[in-house]
């Protein structure tokens, strides 16, 4: 897959399809490859470029710490090396945190926003939650970790039927996801808090939760309806945190319905 170099560092991507640019930011133990069941129906109607942030599967690892607003300038350092001038921004639990500080930073770059069991910030529970992880990679490694964080990801009806599949894509995650960057990925995911400044998106915002979503409960995507002006919320019942996964036919249809009737803004 293509790599490109932004500041000291080199990003993996991959473009699928033609048409207006939508991007797609990972979770947090994601890689680009967590959307391969969108890319079919994405890349019929848009540009699809989906990328590895850094610290993510095959992008470039620093040690240095990580934060929200780096991914943020991360992807607009992309974006600019595409020639991409704006773009649909769709993010996944982390990667929804991290469109929110692109939608801040960038707006100029911004179309509109599918944010998917996100958050405005980390409260107390998802930052022990998230502790848990941390200390666990550094305890047992990232076979360990993977074990921890596996029951907040799916409903009990998904992982019940897909057990054996997900826990054979352990080894895969475990050697994508060394422990010292997941411990930075996590570290910037906890100081994530915008609660003073969400409300200041003006970009067209639709907020997807999983209703059975455990890590990142519905009740925060409730408030990230309140405070964005612009914004629709949609809940996906029987469903955990990764609709993507779980649901991608519903998903894809709500995502581009929603994307098509904001498309002018990339004109």
């Amino acid at each position: 897959m293509p790599r490109v170099k932004i500041d000291t560092i080199e990003i993996q991507y991959e473009i699928s399809g033609y048409g207006p640019p939508v991007v797609f930011i990972n979770g947090l133990t994601m890689d680009l490859n967590g959307w391969l069941l969108q890319v079919d129906a994405f890349s019929k109607e848009y540009r699809m470029v989906r990328y590895d942030c850094r610290g993510q599967g095959d992008s470039d690892k620093p040690e240095s710490e990580y934060s929200q607003e780096l991914h943020a300038d991360d992807l607009a350092c992309l974006l600019e090396k595409l020639e991409i001038p704006r773009a649909h921004l769709v993010g996944l639990s982390n990667g929804g945190m991290i469109a929110q500080h692109f939608a801040l930073r960038y707006p100029e770059k911004t179309g509109a926003l599918v944010l998917v069991d996100a958050c405005s910030h980390a409260d107390t529970l998802l930052k022990l939650i998230v502790t848990s992880w941390i200390e666990a990679a550094e305890a047992g490694g990232s076979g360990l970790r993977y074990d921890v964080t596996l029951p907040y990801l799916f409903s009990e009806d998904f992982m019940s039927k897909n057990l054996d599949r997900i826990l054979a894509m352990k080894e895969m995650n475990m050697a994508r996801n060394p422990v010292k960057a997941i411990v930075n990925l996590s570290r910037a995911s906890m100081r994530h808090d915008l609660r003073d400044r969400v409300s200041e998106i003006t970009a067209p915002t639709l907020i997807l939760s999983g209703e059975e979503d455990i890590l990142i409960p519905l009740r925060y995507s409730r408030m990230l309806r309140e405070k964005i002006k612009n914004s629709t919320l949609v809940t996906l019942k029987n469903c955990g945190h990764v609709p993507p996964i779980e649901k991608p036919e519903e998903f894809n249809r709500i995502a581009i319905k929603f994307l098509k009737e904001h498309d002018s803004l990339l004109d």
